[in-house]
């Protein structure tokens, strides 16, 4: 048999054939993930007008004062406020003119329009007759009557320097528009608070709300799973899927998906304005993406199988360690502790080490992102400063677009976490879809045989084989019949295959050949609810939940009353005890009933059987944890529990089964005997050298004891 910690390859499945089933969780909340995605969209339109606001006050206003202007009579100033705020002075109406317009303007200017344009020089401002290119502004000079340029052999431009009361009358449309300005930039800043503050919230509830359902889903499934499954899956391992990697996926819905299209929506926002802005700065901020691209494809080939890796060996160190926590009484009491510490280090190392190896990753691929973004900067700088020097563009534009361009890298930098994040639900994913597409071993039939709510407890095997593992057969050609209300025992040698037969009743495995029929019907074509309730089983191996005795008795079954529990255990003999206890039947118990001894807990599990009123009673050797007073006890319950129905036990001790009407003496997977008690020993086969072996271990206990 394989080493169950050793997890097999999980199924690979398609990143497109993930995210459609990851979708499909997501799409009863569209609705709501719809307007994350606008309230996004709001988001980012604040977000991108808030540098560009900058720019328009640095060009606009800051600098605005020596922007061209066209120059009407005042009385004529309404023609020219579509072009922008008017300045009346000295009978005149002024209106500035940016860049595009003024290249527009140059070819014809409206009727009885002419140009001007304020000039500082030599330290006081002029206002010219003409439009100073933005290359030229720095080496303007004065001139008698007005102003020249070096290059215009000698050409005066007519100009008159500007007295302070006269900036005042241009200045104040600067004034005017920074408190525009600074109104819609707060406006941005506290709509985009207030609609980031609204989205998280609905992404954190929509998320929690989906993977509470996922773990919903999988606790069902986990719930109709057959026996098998669980031998081949250690407890550790399941929990990690159930917790940790359903985890792993809410921070792909709650923040990734919508998050993920917001920074796309911010892509596209930044390299539309930076178009639109000025083309030939917008392509030499792009010219490092390629590079990006290269780097992307490289961390997306490496991280995933990393994050892999990370998921196997945290499954296998938290199987580990639930296995070694439930054991810690055996592991101290053969002081293995020296031992056990080794394993859970080498565990523990190699979990350490695959955690290492994706924060390596992850280390080199962010200061990557930002290096590149830096260097996108640097060339905007080097090209752009030239150009703002030249008068090519205005000094607004670059600073907007280094604000853009960190802008663009921001969400690339944080691509590295959320690619990480993404990784990491889609190995979830791919674990999680791995066990719900694994069918149960047992399942019900198309169409299950009803049977009557009472059955008589007829009980048929006929030529039965069974294997845990292919081929490796535990029963062979096994064959008998218990009729109903028959006690019947089987007895034999460990590994005989007693427990084999009891696990096969109630279909916890199914057999390879053969068949198993409750009152004639072959118990696979019952219903597996209906089989499971008409019997109940009282185990070696007591498990008793977190709670209190009486829940315990229950199992949450609300139809079996308090009266039902006490009468349960007073059949037992267990209710006097109970009811000594402070809290009686609200006593709480320790984790699998620890503040119990051993036979109590034996007690309580009878208990629980009797209040289900099965109609079939399964003993597994469950007398085995108690004392011989007590067991003369249970004993005299057990003919008051099982007169009208069938009762099958599987003991080791003879003496505990020698009432029974039918002993089904089991050796290697096969019937060698049946028969009763008395019967049984006149043969002098297999039940008479158990029973002559167990009486002589017996008589010599008691010749030791005198």
């Amino acid at each position: 048999m394989n080493d169950i910690h050793i997890e097999k390859e999980v199924k690979k499945f398609k990143d497109s054939q993930l995210l459609s089933r990851l979708l499909s969780y997501a799409k009863p909340y569209w609705k709501m993930i719809l307007l994350c995605i606008t309230l996004a969209f709001l988001i980012v339109v604040s977000d991108l007008a808030r540098p560009y606001l900058i720019k328009v006050a640095i060009d606009g206003h800051i600098n605005g004062l020596n922007k061209p202007m066209v120059v009407m009579d005042a009385a004529d100033s309404d023609i020219l406020k579509p072009y922008g705020d008017v300045t009346l002075w000295n009978g005149k109406a002024y209106a500035r003119l940016d860049s595009e317009t003024a290249a527009a303007f140059a070819l014809s200017l409206p009727s009885g329009a002419s140009k001007a344009q304020i000039v500082k020089v030599g330290g006081s401002q002029w206002l010219a007759s003409e439009w100073i290119p933005p290359g030229q502004l720095e080496r303007v000079v004065t001139a008698d009557g007005g102003l020249k340029l070096p290059q215009q052999d000698g050409r005066v431009i007519a100009a008159q320097p500007l007295e302070s009361s006269a900036l005042d009358a241009f200045r104040k449309q600067d004034y005017s528009g920074f408190a525009k300005l600074g109104a819609i930039f707060l406006i941005a800043v506290v709509g985009s608070a207030i609609l980031s503050y609204l989205q998280s919230n609905l992404l954190q509830y929509t998320g929690q709300t989906i993977i509470f359902n996922i773990r919903q889903q999988l606790f069902h499934h986990l719930s109709r799973m057959s026996m098998s499954y669980f031998d081949r899956n250690p407890v550790g391992r399941l929990v990690v899927r159930v917790t940790q990697d359903t985890e792993s996926l809410n921070q792909l819905y709650s923040q990734v998906v919508v998050n993920l299209i917001k920074d796309m929506i911010v892509l596209i926002g930044i390299v539309a304005v930076m178009l639109q802005m000025n083309v030939k700065l917008a392509l030499l901020s792009f010219a490092v993406l390629p590079f990006l691209a290269v780097l992307t494809f490289w961390y997306r080939s490496v991280i995933r199988e990393a994050q892999r890796r990370s998921r196997i060996i945290l499954s296998r160190l938290n199987s580990f360690l639930a296995e070694n926590l439930s054991g810690i009484r055996i592991t101290q009491l053969f002081i293995r502790e020296q031992r056990q510490w080794e394993q859970f280090d080498h565990h523990n190392t190699e979990y350490y080490k695959a955690g290492m190896r994706g924060t390596v990753i992850n280390s080199i691929f962010q200061p990557a992102i930002g290096f590149l973004g830096n260097l996108a900067i640097a060339l905007l700088l080097w090209y752009g400063g030239a150009s703002v020097i030249e008068g090519g563009i205005t000094f607004g534009i670059v600073y907007a677009f280094t604000h853009y361009v960190r802008q663009f890298f921001q969400p690339l930098m944080s691509l590295a976490e959320k690619y990480n994040q993404i990784q990491t639900a889609m190995v979830g994913a791919e674990r999680i879809f791995d066990m719900l597409d694994e069918k149960p071993a047992i399942v019900d039939t198309k169409e299950p045989k009803r049977l009557p709510a009472h059955v008589r407890g007829e009980i048929k095997f006929e030529n039965v084989w069974f294997a845990y593992t292919e081929e490796e057969w535990v029963l062979k050609d096994v064959s008998f019949t218990i009729q109903p209300g028959q006690t019947v025992a089987f007895v034999g040698a460990t590994g005989a295959g007693k427990s084999s037969i009891i696990q096969l009743i109630n279909r916890f495995y199914d057999i390879q050949k053969g068949s198993i029929k409750l009152d004639g019907v072959d118990i696979r074509e019952i219903a597996l609810d209906d089989l499971r309730h008409y019997i109940s089983i009282v185990q070696q191996d007591v498990f008793l939940f977190t709670g209190n005795i009486a829940s315990n008795i229950r199992l949450n079954n609300q139809d079996i009353t308090e009266e039902q529990i006490r009468e349960a255990a007073r059949m037992v003999h267990m209710d006097d005890y109970v009811r000594s206890l402070p809290d009686g039947y609200q006593t709480l118990l320790g984790e699998r009933g620890i503040n119990l001894s051993l036979g109590q807990r034996q007690l309580l599990s009878f208990a629980r059987a009797i209040a289900f009123k099965p109609q079939i009673l399964i003993l597994d050797e469950a007398t085995s944890n108690i004392d011989t007073e007590t067991e003369i006890v249970v004993q005299a319950a057990l003919s008051n529990i099982s007169a009208g129905r069938t009762t099958l036990i599987v003991a080791h001790r003879l003496s505990t089964i020698q009432h029974a009407d039918q002993i089904i003496v089991m050796h290697k997977g096969k019937v060698r005997e049946i028969g009763n008690h008395y019967s049984l020993l006149a043969q002098r086969g297999y039940y008479y050298r158990l029973y002559e072996l167990q009486y002589k271990e017996q008589k010599a206990t008691m010749q030791e004891a005198r």
